[in-house]
């Protein structure tokens, strides 16, 4: 179990961040977060991946990766966390990669020494998951530079790393807000499958996706966690005025023949 308990991050000039976070993911559980922007969502991955940052510290708290604190193993120790442990899929896929490297090189020293994967082999699972995800030539995407490539093509290539790697944890900061439809449900489907062996915290404005993923959905506003439920509760008993909002955007409205968002 992924566990969260009490978790507080304080700014360089001591402003709150987070504010008493606990939640908890299970292998099997894919978990939702959503929330205003600025809420301190990706503040909340950051510091479970030892990456916040900026005169960002945590002051309260604790981590606990099935009953082992986080906060106890030294840098090396949770650095070899990331990646076989907690895997993260960054929402800017454009800043996960070094822009001089290709990225077939990029995969497979990534795969050889985390997990030992030969070349060949490595790139050989990057070509069958770019596929799975919808790329129809996966060659040319490994042997292009980042730069090469669209946002949702980077945003794709982010999500193989993190399946072939097949980390306990897997932490997704807004993985589909760069894909369109069709690819969207391919990386859905790819991540449910996942489930069956990860953990998932799942941050996302999608209500669909939250719907097909998660069992349960936690909101932030302003640090804190302040609702919880399924999607669906969220959507027809919401406690909350941004909750309120959020619910009301995403209701569906029928008009003359056509059903509408608002």
């Amino acid at each position: 179990m992924l566990d969260v308990e009490g978790l507080s991050v304080t700014a360089k000039n001591g402003q709150e961040l987070l504010h008493q976070i606990t939640l908890q993911i299970e292998v099997g559980q894919a978990v939702g977060l959503t929330g205003q922007s600025g809420a301190g969502k990706t503040t909340l991955l950051k510091a479970l991946l030892g990456i916040l940052g900026n005169g960002c510290r945590v002051c309260e708290g604790d981590v606990f990766i099935d009953e082992q604190s986080l906060w106890k193993l030294n840098a090396r120790k949770r650095r070899e966390l990331c990646g076989t442990t907690l895997g993260f899929i960054p929402q800017n896929p454009m800043t996960a990669f070094d822009a001089r490297i290709k990225i077939k090189n990029q995969i497979s020293e990534t795969l050889r020494l985390k997990i030992g994967l030969p070349r060949e082999q490595a790139i050989d699972q990057a070509k069958n998951l770019l596929s799975d995800l919808g790329l129809s030539q996966p060659e040319r995407v490994l042997d292009s530079y980042p730069a090469q490539l669209s946002g949702g093509m980077l945003q794709r290539v982010t999500a193989v790393l993190i399946l072939a790697l097949k980390p306990k944890y897997i932490l997704a900061d807004e993985p589909t807000s760069a894909l369109d439809a069709e690819n969207r449900e391919l990386l859905l489907h790819l991540l449910q499958q996942q489930k069956e062996e990860t953990g998932i915290l799942f941050i996302s404005h999608d209500v669909e996706a939250l719907c097909t993923l998660c069992s349960k959905v936690h909101v932030m506003e302003h640090g804190q966690l302040t609702e919880e439920g399924s999607m669906q509760e969220l959507l027809f008993h919401p406690q909350r005025e941004w909750t309120k909002q959020y619910a009301a955007a995403n209701k569906k409205v029928s008009k003359d023949g056509w059903l509408w968002k608002d």
